[in-house]
């Protein structure tokens, strides 16, 4: 298998990065030499040995002399670096892949709901407000995607806190994955804008238990969605 010559470094990184995230490569076990895959992708050693470094600070993998390259136990990766975030999605189920993610969701954003009522600036009002705005004027399911992730993305913002906001970021791709996942249901624009009005006028009225209820039901209702569709999917699978 030879690489393209447009970034090897980059393409190696991603397939090696795959392969262990998927368990290809298992936990505690040895890669292969550098020989070996020098072989399969016909790359020289000064190029397999800055892949190794990406991987070893993504946390996959540890280098020790006399003994190898060997994959880290999972709990040492770097779980919001966005190449693992997404190697992470594409290696899952569906149905794993939601409930990881509403599980994260739930812990943070009712939470960051609160503080965007209680910490949020004029400008993260309009910025909120106009996000949701953006939602009413969507005509598809398609268009609705980034002021959906818009939406989200600015009261976490509105917090005032970096760190939530950092953690809103690092999971932008795991949530639109999501949202492409929920939108699937056919009443998706009409289920969808109730919630998110209920969360904007929470934050709006500078609400602070309202704000968290009112993402907590969003969340609850959008998970309702894709299991509604999901089971519809499986049921049609069967007959």
């Amino acid at each position: 298998m030879s690489l393209k010559p447009r970034n090897l470094t980059e393409q190696l990184v991603e397939t090696l990065g795959q392969r262990i995230v998927s368990g290809d490569y298992p936990i505690g076990g040895k890669l292969p030499s550098e020989q070996f895959f020098g072989a399969e992708f016909d790359v020289s050693r000064p190029i397999l040995r800055e892949v190794t470094k990406v991987l070893m600070a993504k946390g996959l993998v540890e280098s020790r002399s006399r003994v190898g390259t060997t994959v880290r136990a999972r709990e040492n990766w770097s779980m919001l670096d966005p190449d693992v975030l997404r190697w992470t999605i594409q290696s899952l189920p569906e149905q794993a892949f939601i409930d990881f993610l509403f599980d994260t969701r739930m812990v943070y954003e009712p939470g960051a709901a609160a503080l965007a009522a209680k910490n949020a600036s004029e400008e993260d009002l309009v910025r909120i407000r106009s996000a949701y705005d953006a939602m009413k004027e969507a005509d598809t399911a398609s268009d609705l995607m980034d002021p959906d992730l818009e939406f989200h993305q600015a009261i976490v913002d509105a917090t005032q806190n970096p760190f939530l906001a950092h953690i809103g970021r690092t999971l932008y791709n795991a949530l639109k994955y999501s949202i492409e996942l929920t939108s699937r249901h056919p009443h998706t624009h009409d289920l969808s804008l109730p919630r998110h009005k209920a969360v904007c006028d929470a934050i709006l009225n500078r609400d602070n238990a309202k704000a968290a209820q009112a993402m907590q039901v969003l969340l609850e209702e959008s998970r309702d969605d894709f299991l509604h569709v999901a089971g519809t999917a499986a049921k049609g699978r069967a007959r």
